[in-house]
């Protein structure tokens, strides 16, 4: 019975851990209505305000991967707003962040145990990346 509680339990972190690794982490809604709305098949990208009578649902970001091209970014922006119920995202602010994510220069060559061993390089070098990072209004447009 051990072994079998054991085995689900394990079925079931590998199922979320799946699940965690497939969700655009970097995506962020901030609703600024206590309504929530359906998905939306088609929301578009706009550079600045439109003529259209629209209402504000919320604020979105996304931060993207590094190396990742701005019109991919865009592409990911718009379908994870979609799915929060975004007609369309009006653009805010497009940036490009760069950070440090480490340093070169001490490596642990580990085997375990005693075998560790550290290499020591003459400098210090930083590793940075860079991401976009865009801003935008969440909106939907008034029905007539």
């Amino acid at each position: 019975m051990s072994f079998l509680r054991w085995r689900i339990l394990w079925v079931g972190l590998f199922v979320w851990g799946c699940a965690s690794i497939m969700q655009p982490g970097d995506f962020t809604y901030t609703p600024l209505t206590d309504e929530t709305f359906g998905e939306v098949e088609e929301t578009r990208l706009y550079r600045r305000g439109l003529g259209e009578p629209h209402r504000v649902i919320g604020e979105v970001s996304i931060l993207g991967e590094p190396d990742e091209s701005q019109e991919a970014l865009e592409k990911r922006l718009l379908e994870s707003a979609g799915g929060v119920g975004a007609q369309g995202v009006i653009v805010v602010k497009t940036e490009q962040t760069v950070s440090e994510v480490g340093e070169a220069g001490v490596r642990n060559d580990s085997f375990g145990g005693a075998a560790t061993q550290y290499r020591f390089y003459p400098s210090s070098i930083a590793i940075e990346e860079e991401r976009i990072y865009i801003r935008g209004i969440a909106i939907r447009f008034m029905e007539e």
